[in-house]
C-alpha cells in the first residue's frame, strides 16, 4: 500500500513501537522536514549494521515520506542530542495509541506549534471566524459601545491585515493615525519600535463620547492609505520572522503578543478586543493561541462551519498539558446569524456542541468528516442523531457548561456602517439581538460585577 502524506507520521510511528516497543517510541524525536519527509532519533544505541537495516525496511515503509539520509539516528547519531533536548519542550501529541514528541519543521504555519499563552494582565477578547461575512467585526463594535456606555476603557485592536474593517468602522478618517498593525509589523524588524510610534497607532472613535474613552488601533494606517502602491509589499513581509542583529528569532506570535501587551501595560485601559483574519492562516495562529485571550469562535450553522473547525480543533486536540487545557476554557462558541426558531437553535447547538468536543477527544482523526468531492455536505455527515421532537430539553442535548452564545440574525446590521448611521449601536436597539454576548463580556471584568453586587 503506498503511504500518503495523513498516514505518514503514524506509519512511522507504528514502526518504530514495533521494532523498539512502545516505551522507546514515547521518549523518541520523531520530525518531519519542511518538505514533508520523516526521520526518528531513538534513545538508544544501535550498531551500524542495524542502523542500515532500519533505514532500509523504514524506506520501505514509507515509500517517499522516508527521509533519504539519517531517516534513523540513535543517541549518539548527528544532532540527536539537540533533538531530544528540542523535542522534551514540546508539548506531546497523539498519534494512535502512542503519545510521542514530534518536531514539524514547516515554511509557513510554524506557530500553530507553539504552546497557548497563559491569561494575564487586563481582559482580552478575541473574536475569530473561518468564513468572512458572519458579523464578527459588527458584533466587536457592538460590545465596544456597550462597554463604553458602562464606563469601560475599551482598546479595539485589528489584526485582520487583509480585510481590515475596524479602523473604518469606528473612527472617522480624520482622526485615523499614522500607522497601524501593519506598519508594526514591518517596522519592528526594520527600523524598530520607539514610543514615538507607538503614540501613531492609535485613535480615538466617537463611541467614547458619551462614556468610557474607545480606542482604535486599526490594521491599516493613513501612511498607506497615502501611498497604496505599498501596501501589497508590507503585507508580504508583515508575516516574516524579525531576526536581531544578534541572531534572535522573533516569531509572528511574538511580534503580536509584544505589541498588545505593551498597550495592555499602559495602564490606559478596561478591556481589549481584537479582531482577527479569518481562515487557517499563521496570523490567527498568532491570535487564537498567543495573547492569552478569551477566544470567540463565530460561525452560522452551515456545514462548512463544522467541517472548518473540525480541522483546525482536530490539530489542536493533539496537544497535551495544562497551558492547552487552560485554553480550552476560554473557548467560546458563537452562533452568528441566529434563527429565532427554538427547535433551529436547539438543533444548531447541538452541532456546536459536538464540535466543542473535538478538543478533548483521544483521537483527534477519528473526528475528521470524510469529504466528498461529488456530493455536498448534509447534516448526515456529522454523526450526530437529530431530534424530531420540539420538546427536546437543551440540556439533554449539550454538555454540561457548554459555551455557546448566539447572536440573533438582525437584518437591520447587514451592511453595518455606523459612522454613517450610529443609530445601530444605542442599547435599545442591540441589546436584544446581542444580548447573550454582551452578558458574557460584562462576567469577564471585576469592576462591573462588583457594582452589579454592590461592592
Amino acid at each position: 500500500m503506498t503511504i500518503r502524506f495523513d498516514e505518514s507520521l503514524a506509519a512511522i510511528v507504528e514502526f518504530v513501537a514495533r521494532e523498539f516497543g512502545a516505551d522507546v517510541a514515547a521518549n523518541a524525536a520523531f520530525i518531519r522536514d519542511a518538505i514533508g519527509t520523516l526521520s526518528v532519533a531513538v534513545d538508544l544505541e544501535l550498531a551500524e549494521d542495524e542502523l542500515e537495516r532500519l533505514e532500509v525496511t523504514l524506506s520501505e515503509t514509507l515509500g517517499g515520506y522516508a527521509r533519504n539520509e539519517n531517516a534513523i539516528r540513535d543517541k549518539y547519531g548527528s544532532g540527536a542530542r539537540s533533538l531530544f533536548e528540542e523535542a522534551k519542550k514540546r508539548s506531546k501529541i497523539s498519534v494512535g495509541d502512542h503519545s510521542i514528541f514530534f518536531l514539524d519543521r514547516r515554511l509557513v504555519g510554524a506557530d500553530w506549534l507553539l504552546p497557548p499563552q497563559s491569561a494575564s494582565g487586563i481582559p482580552r477578547i478575541v473574536f475569530s471566524s473561518l468564513k468572512g461575512g458572519v458579523g464578527r467585526s459588527t458584533a466587536l463594535a457592538v460590545l465596544a459601545a456597550h462597554m463604553s456606555g458602562r464606563g469601560q476603557r475599551v482598546l479595539a485592536v485589528d489584526l485582520d491585515l487583509e480585510a481590515p474593517g475596524i479602523g473604518t468602522m469606528l473612527i472617522s478618517p480624520d482622526v485615523l493615525p499614522k500607522f497601524g498593525t501593519l506598519d508594526y509589523l514591518v517596522e519592528n524588524g526594520m527600523s524598530g519600535i520607539d514610543d514615538e510610534f507607538i503614540a501613531l497607532m492609535t485613535g480615538k472613535s466617537f463611541l467614547g463620547n458619551s462614556g468610557g474613552q474607545v480606542t482604535v488601533l486599526p490594521a491599516i494606517g493613513r501612511a498607506t492609505i497615502e501611498n497604496p502602491r505599498g501596501a501589497l509589499s508590507k503585507i508580504s513581509r508583515a508575516y516574516l520572522e524579525d531576526i536581531s542583529a544578534t541572531g534572535e528569532i522573533s516569531t509572528l506570535t511574538g511580534q503580536i503578543r509584544e505589541l498588545v501587551d505593551r498597550f495592555s501595560a499602559s495602564g490606559d485601559y478596561d478591556l481589549i478586543l481584537i479582531d482577527g483574519r479569518a481562515g487557517l492562516h499563521e496570523t490567527n495562529a498568532a491570535v487564537l493561541l498567543g495573547l492569552g485571550a478569551e477566544v470567540l469562535f463565530f460561525g452560522i450553522d452551515e456545514p462548512q462551519t463544522f467541517l472548518g473547525y473540525k480541522l483546525l480543533f482536530s490539530h489542536l486536540a493533539q496537544f497535551k498539558g495544562l497551558a492547552y487545557e487552560d485554553w480550552r476554557q476560554r473557548v467560546q462558541f458563537v452562533h452568528a446569524k441566529c434563527s429565532t426558531d427554538t427547535k433551529t437553535q436547539r438543533e444548531a447547538s447541538a452541532r456546536f456542541a459536538d464540535l466543542f468536543e473535538i478538543l478533548t477527544l483521544r483521537s483527534p482523526a477519528a473526528a475528521i468528516v470524510p469529504v466528498s468531492t461529488s456530493e455536498p455536505l448534509t447534516s448526515e455527515d456529522f454523526d450526530m442523531e437529530w431530534a424530531d421532537d420540539e420538546e427536546v430539553d437543551l440540556a439533554d442535548i449539550l454538555p454540561e457548561q457548554t459555551p455557546i452564545i448566539q447572536i440573533l440574525d438582525d437584518r437591520r446590521y447587514q451592511g453595518f456602517d455606523p459612522i454613517v448611521d450610529r443609530s445601530l449601536l444605542t442599547p435599545q436597539l442591540f441589546e436584544l439581538t446581542f444580548g447573550e454576548l454582551l452578558a458574557w463580556a460584562e462576567s469577564l471584568l471585576p469592576s462591573l460585577q462588583a457594582n452589579e453586587n454592590g461592592d
